[in-house]
């Protein structure tokens, strides 16, 4: 469990804190809702990431990162003898109500990662979207290190599945990895579309955390074709990048956060943890995804119960149907045993947010 400990221990460090300015003041009305739909599945005990794609038939794909598996189904994390780095599951869209069907690579006696890549290097998930009837999936690679945090991101991927309704058990995974964004990971946060491009934001790794926002052709992307990448630089659309495009960084932001417009608010929305730590959950709106973006507003500061926990992985989920807008977090500890032990915590933590 050594190497596992060190990369829970070390994930606080990845978390920056936000440097833009920030309002204080809290906007909205929060509710934190029930998290019992995670924690019904006896094998799968617990997982961060948790970003939601929209299928067809009013099914939600999640994505999670970092997972517990207990091998032996007896629905406690204190069981788990091991740690896949990314599983998935299927919800319908009734998000209190519905149970989450989970799927990981392996088996359950000897589980795997859903997305798996060769050798020693591991997937983390991104964010995902249904384009042409094929669904796709970011993901970023990770690989492990002597010095600093112990790993590092070192590239994106994308996975095209060319069956998404069918069960993921029976998916068709296409990998493709990702062009040279000089350290950016494309798709590592929200990825939108309209009719002709799929547009993805990208966050520096690794830690400085600046976003940029790219758009791909989506007929070429889907079959794995990056030559059309363009980078939204001083308010245009640019290809043939060769070298870091530095003025063309939205905001600082974390690894993870979402996008989308939200027709309430007629703006586009995005949501991110604020911080490291006892981090806070914030907004920024802007009338187009490339902004320019508001500063960020906080919402919401989940009470931890010692130092030791800390708050990151921030996203909405506007493919549920309620009266407010959902939002999930995670709490993490830096201190393994507790974190094992304690099943109140790294299972996606939920607010509903009414503006």
């Amino acid at each position: 469990m050594k190497i596992l400990f060190n990369l829970l221990f070390f994930i606080p460090v990845l978390l920056q804190a936000q440097r833009a300015e920030i309002n204080d003041t809290l906007a909205g009305e929060v509710v934190e809702l029930d998290n019992s739909m995670f924690k019904q599945d006896s094998y799968w005990r617990g997982a961060d990431g948790a970003a939601t794609v929209e299928l067809d038939g009013g099914r939600v794909l999640w994505l999670f990162s970092d997972s517990f598996i207990d091998q032996d189904g007896t629905g406690k994390r204190s069981n788990s003898r091991t740690m896949i780095r990314n599983s998935i599951a299927i919800q319908d869209s009734n998000l209190l109500s519905s149970k989450l069907t989970y799927y990981f690579g392996g088996t359950n006696q000897v589980p795997d990662d859903y997305f798996k890549l060769e050798g020693d290097n591991w997937f983390w998930t991104g964010h995902g979207i249904v384009i042409l009837d094929k669904l796709v999936v970011f993901l970023f690679e990770e690989t492990a290190i002597d010095v600093d945090i112990g790993f590092e991101a070192t590239g994106w991927y994308i996975a095209v599945i060319d069956n998404p309704n069918d069960r993921p058990d029976e998916w068709i995974v296409n990998y493709y990895k990702g062009s040279n964004t000089f350290g950016v990971i494309v798709g590592s946060s929200a990825v939108l579309q309209d009719e002709k491009y799929l547009y993805a934001y990208g966050v520096k790794e690794p830690s400085t955390h600046e976003t940029y926002f790219l758009r791909f052709d989506k007929a070429k992307l889907v079959k794995g074709d990056f030559s059309t990448m363009e980078w939204w630089i001083d308010n245009m659309w640019l290809g043939n990048i060769n070298e870091e495009p530095i003025s063309s960084s939205l905001f600082i932001s974390q690894t993870e956060f979402s996008v989308h417009f939200d027709l309430g608010l007629k703006k586009y929305i995005q949501i991110q943890t604020y911080g490291f730590g006892s981090a806070s959950i914030g907004y920024r709106l802007a009338d187009q995804p490339q902004g320019p973006w508001s500063e960020p507003v906080i919402v919401f500061k989940s009470a931890l119960k010692n130092k030791q926990e800390f708050v990151y992985s921030a996203n909405a989920h506007p493919e549920f149907d309620t009266e407010g807008l959902i939002v999930t977090y995670n709490i993490n500890n830096g201190d393994f045993e507790e974190l094992i032990f304690d099943e109140e915590i790294y299972f996606p933590q939920v607010i509903q947010v009414k503006f």
